[in-house]
């Protein structure tokens, strides 16, 4: 039985190896294509931003706009009551 539970956490580890190697294979052949692709970052896209700042949206704009904004305040007030 000892021997199952060892296969078991052996076969674990080489799967969680796997992943880890794959997924830094591809880290790096993503930045050596962006280092010989000549890429520059957007200057919308700052690294020095908080993704999640909780600002206030700026107004909607269209009818899909307010539409979004009529559901996304009934769903606040739904929470919220």
């Amino acid at each position: 039985m000892q021997g199952i539970i060892t296969l078991i956490v052996l076969l674990g580890i080489a799967y969680a190896a796997g992943y880890f190697t794959r997924d830094f294979q591809s880290r790096k052949r993503r930045a050596k294509a962006r280092r010989s692709g000549g890429y520059t970052q957007p200057d919308w896209l700052s690294p020095t931003v908080p993704a999640n700042t909780n600002e206030t949206p700026s107004p909607a704009v269209g009818e899909l706009g307010q539409m979004l904004d009529r559901w996304e305040s009934r769903a606040r007030s739904r929470r919220t009551g």
